[in-house]
This record gives structure tokens, sequence and C-alpha cells, in this order.
């Protein structure tokens, strides 16, 4: 029930007041492994071009207690530049499995199509750079903490119906060795809904998708590198978008490669669905 209440006080209350985009997804498999996150996308009319963006997500399995990241966005398409746009975030992780965190992160993307006078054979190309610094706070056996920095950067086109993004994620500084420090129970894979554990070395991702009509069948895959992790893991996903009006579902099944083992790769499945709020 609480965390039923701290959704909707997030996502609900700020609806009624704006329009916006509201979205949900879910993953889950053995083990009572289970992953939610939710969304909440709105525009600030009162600074032309200031969009908000509010996150919930939960992750929980067995023998482990269940752990939560709350989430504020902004998003500024700079005035008199169309073509730019730049982004900060802020996120906090309550104290959980004697481990708590927080981070801020700082991006921007530019226009591409535009900058070469539409010169590229495509419908959009963005290009997108960022930087994220995680506090890492460790309770047992001795309180200890680390801060991680990260720089990613990503490619998007779109032609016709055809859309791809690729994306590259490395961390490049952390404050201390961490050979003698319990890793992290909490580490995103990129482009996936679903989250592992450990230090991130570095990631790469790729998603094609082609749309006819309301229909978008998708293709994701991550290469994910932790470190001192014993095998590298890569995980792929296939799904299904569907889209009508301002509504759209999603499902998708997740191979996911938790135990370092490709021979050991577990199938998940995931569900997303978002609502646009006129």
């Amino acid at each position: 029930m609480k965390k039923i209440t701290i959704i909707l006080s997030m996502l609900i209350f700020p609806a009624a007041f704006s329009f916006g985009q509201l979205s949900v997804s879910g993953v889950a498999g053995k083990d009572g492994y289970q992953v939610l996150r939710a969304s909440f996308d709105t525009s600030l009319f009162i600074v032309p071009g200031l969009s908000a963006q509010a996150k919930y997500a939960m992750f929980e399995r067995d023998n482990q207690s269940t752990m939560s990241r709350y989430a504020l966005g902004l998003n500024y398409h700079l005035p008199f530049i169309e073509i730019a746009e730049v982004g900060a975030e802020f996120g906090y992780q309550p104290k959980a499995n004697q481990y708590s965190a927080y981070y801020y992160d700082i991006h921007g993307a530019l226009d591409l199509h535009e900058i070469l006078f539409r010169l590229v054979p495509a419908d959009e190309l963005k290009f997108g750079l960022g930087m994220r610094e995680t506090r890492h706070s460790f309770y047992d056996p001795i309180d200890s903490h680390l801060n991680e920095t990260d720089v990613y950067a990503y490619l998007y086109q779109q032609t016709g119906g055809f859309d791809t993004k690729v994306s590259f994620t490395k961390a490049v500084n952390y404050s201390a060795d961490t050979d003698g420090t319990a890793p992290p129970p909490w580490l995103d894979i990129p482009g996936f809904i679903s989250v592992t554990g450990g230090y991130l070395d570095y990631s790469f991702g790729a998603n094609a998708g082609y749309t006819y009509k309301f229909l978008r069948p998708y293709a994701a895959y991550n290469f994910l590198k932790i470190k001192g992790a014993a095998q590298d893991t890569d995980d792929l996903s296939l799904g299904l978008t569907v889209q009508i009006a301002g509504v759209n579902i999603n499902g998708a099944v997740e191979w996911l490669n938790f135990s370092r083992n490709t021979e050991n790769r577990q199938r998940y499945f995931s569900f997303s669905a978002g609502v646009k709020l006129f």
C-alpha cells in the first residue's frame, strides 16, 4: 500500500494539473525477480521549452529486501537554438540491503539532421552526451562510501519506418579501490527495464525497430562488462509495441545473463504501457 501511495503522489497528482505522458513498465522472472518503473513527463508552460520528469523504480528478488529509487529531471530546449537541448536529473535510493545511493546526471543532445542542412538521408538524426556522478554508501560491516563517475553517448536515427539507437556507457573514475568494498546490489542494464548488481566497467547497447501503421516490432541488445566479473554478460530482448492515438502498449521477452555464463541465460517477460494525458 505504501508503494502505491508513493507512485500516485509522484505521478497522478502532478498529472491533474498539466499535460503529459504517464508510463509504467515492469519485468518479472524466477526466484521472485521483479522490477517496476514508472514515470510522468510534463511540459512546464511557465517557461517555454522546459519539461520535467518524475520517476520511480522498484527492484526485488528472493532473499533480499525491496529497493526503491526516486528521481526528478528537467530538460530544456535552448531558446533560438531549436537543434539543441540540455537536461539534468537527481536521484535518490533509500537504505536497503545495507546500501543506499544518490546520483546527479547532466546531459545534452544535438539535432545533427538540422546541423548538416538535411544532407544526411534520414528523417531524424540526434546525438547525445551525458555524465553521471553516483555516491555509493555501504553499512556492513562498517560504514563506507565510494564515488563513481560514468560518461555516456548515444546516436539515434530514424528513416522512414526504420529507427535505430546505439549507446555506449563507460565508468571513468572510482574514488577508491573497489576490491575491499561490497558491490552495489543495484546496477541498471542500459536500454532494458531489468536491473542487476555490481560495478560498471562499460556497456554497449543497440535497439532497432520498424514501425508499420500502429505496430513496431523491435530487437534490443546490450553487452555489459562488470568489474571483477569472471565473464562478460550480454542481454537480448525481442518485443512488440502497439500505439493507438495516445496509448501505447509493449510486450517483450528478455533473455538475461545474470550468471555471467551465456549457457545459463534466463528468460524474463516484460510489459510496458503509456498514455498521453490531455
